[in-house]
């Protein structure tokens, strides 16, 4: 296996698999379409649509490495807490992020209080106020 070049996208990519499987137990077809979706409007204006496909191959197999770990929930939080590093992830850009994570929720018709509480850990990984987070995961 190839070395993976880490991206903000495979941070993305990997944050919102993992609220997507991990706070159910299942990846549906529909959770995947609304997460690549939500992804997409991340990518880098005029990227090509295999670069995109790149960048998810190497999540799920970054995933699926990690998926079964035992400090799994904890690689998570350092992975989003990375996410503050980048100058661009502004506190507009993290509510955004976290209403996709509701979009994912919602994907299944189903928004569980294992998901609110997967967004209110996130949202305190990016230093969001609890009264923000309150507001998009009633």
């Amino acid at each position: 296996m190839h070395t993976i070049n880490l991206t903000s996208i495979h941070y993305f990519g990997f944050i919102y698999l993992s609220f997507a499987h991990q706070t159910d137990g299942v990846y549906s077809k529909d959770e995947q379409n609304t997460l690549w979706k939500c992804l997409l409007k991340w990518m880098p204006e005029n990227s090509e649509h295999a670069e995109f496909t790149k960048i998810m191959d190497e999540t799920m197999q970054w995933y699926k490495k990690m998926k079964d770990d035992d400090d799994f929930q904890e690689n998570l939080i350092i992975i989003a807490e990375r996410m503050n590093d980048f100058d661009w992830f502004t506190e507009e850009r993290k509510i955004e992020s976290l209403k996709d994570l509701k979009a994912i929720a919602l994907s299944d018709k189903n928004f569980l209080d294992n998901e609110k509480k997967w967004m209110r850990i996130i949202a305190k990984a990016w230093n969001l106020n609890s009264s923000i987070v309150r507001k998009i995961a009633k």
